[in-house]
């Protein structure tokens, strides 16, 4: 529960002040959230700083400490992280969730030391695994601010180390008959899916989903990034097969499946399809580049190829306009569904759309001067836009008294 939610449900004649005053006690409502994040932030950091000199410690006496007693001691750490999670889970939360994210960084520091102790040459992929095994589920279970984003980042990775290699029955070579390398990019892709949309879902959940809800922005100013630079390279379109396919057309499904309540089916229909189509996009621009002739996206090229029925120019030029595009529909949603984070992303894709045209994206200057004027045009046009709907959705709140545009 937030302050803020407290002071409408005052206003709205359902708790007393001093009722409010009391929960506010209570929770710790008064204290500042920027005081909360500070303080997590040096505990964290107190935590790195002692296991750090352990580390020091116990690696220059190593070969003098008896492997028992290694075994006791990194075991006894990680309990005695989780004993202080359920010690401090009430009274003091944001220390405890520091001795859960120990917690799970001593499960790391265990299997590392018992595959050293024991001398185990196992694959990568299955140490990774027996780590992402052994901490997926915690944040599901108890709160973990901190924990929730490592999973989603080992997430990412444990799903890649499962789809690059052969040298571990854990590969999805050796396990999935059929599996091709080219599928990896693809279930990437529909991972991110996954994860944005369930912050997205957590962003307006309960209490305690709730504050899993940050990742939301963060995972979209990622795949807005990473979109500009698929743009700008591509690869054939042609190379695709039907699992790839099929892969790209179950993200706007799992999306369709996260809608959060309180966003509008028009906009989130708009994310829907900028997320959906940053990767086709992608295979769009690259198949533009082969017809020009361009090979700067394959591994090995002996001489330049001659130039295709496609200038290259063209090719560029439509990655630019469908990145723009994008950001306008972005933007278009934010507007529509009182999301100032998706109006910030959105802006920064234009400022990325600037930087492409002028880092000599078009060969010519006078195309590119052409290009350059059109597009202050329309962002002159989409400002004065802006700035219309902003006044009036001032004025809706105003007279609402509804709180103000949401993350």
């Amino acid at each position: 529960m937030r302050k803020k939610e407290l002071e409408q449900m005052v206003s709205a004649g359902l708790i007393t002040a001093e009722q409010a005053e009391n929960i506010a006690a209570h929770f710790k409502l008064n204290e500042s959230r920027v005081w909360r994040w500070v303080l997590m932030s040096l505990m964290v950091l107190a935590a790195g700083l002692i296991v750090a000199g352990i580390v020091m410690l116990v690696s220059a006496n190593w070969y003098s400490i008896p492997s028992l007693l290694k075994m006791v001691v990194a075991g006894s750490a990680l309990v005695g992280c989780w004993v202080g999670w359920a010690r401090w889970r009430s009274s003091r939360p944001i220390l405890s969730e520091v001795m859960g994210f120990c917690g799970a960084g001593m499960w790391l520091a265990c299997i590392a030391l018992y595959g050293q102790i024991f001398q185990l040459q196992n694959p990568f992929v299955e140490g990774l695994t027996l780590f992402f095994a052994g901490v997926v589920l915690i944040p599901f279970i108890c709160r973990q601010r901190l924990l929730i984003w490592a999973v989603v980042v080992l997430s990412f990775v444990e799903l890649s180390a499962l789809g690059d290699g052969s040298d571990s029955p854990l590969h999805l070579l050796n396990c999935c008959p059929g599996y091709d390398h080219e599928y990896l990019g693809f279930a990437l892709v529909l991972l991110f899916a996954v994860w944005w949309g369930l912050s997205e879902k957590w962003r307006v959940a309960s209490a305690r989903w709730r504050d899993y809800g940050w990742m939301a922005p963060v995972l979209l100013l990622v795949a807005v990034s990473a979109g500009q630079m698929m743009m700008y390279v591509g690869i054939p379109l042609e190379a695709l097969k039907p699992v790839s396919y099929v892969l790209m057309g179950l993200v706007p499904v799992v999306l369709l499946l996260c809608k959060p309540r309180g966003t509008g089916w028009l906009p989130w229909c708009l994310m829907m399809a900028v997320l959906s189509l940053l990767l086709p996009g992608f295979f769009l621009c690259g198949w533009l580049k082969e017809l020009a002739g361009v090979a700067e996206f394959r591994c090995m090229v002996d001489k330049p190829l001659p130039e295709g029925p496609v200038p290259l120019w063209v090719a560029r030029f439509v990655g630019i306009f469908l990145y723009f595009s994008f950001a306008l529909l972005m933007m278009f949603s934010g507007v529509r569904g009182q999301r100032m984070s998706w109006i910030n992303i959105s802006s920064l894709m234009v400022v990325y759309t600037a930087i492409a045209l002028v880092a000599d994206v078009l060969d010519s200057y006078t195309l590119s001067g052409l290009v350059l004027v059109v597009a202050g045009l329309l962002l002159l046009g989409l400002g004065v836009l802006l700035e219309k709907n902003r006044r009036r959705l001032i004025r809706f709140v105003r007279n609402s008294q509804s709180p103000s545009l949401s993350a």
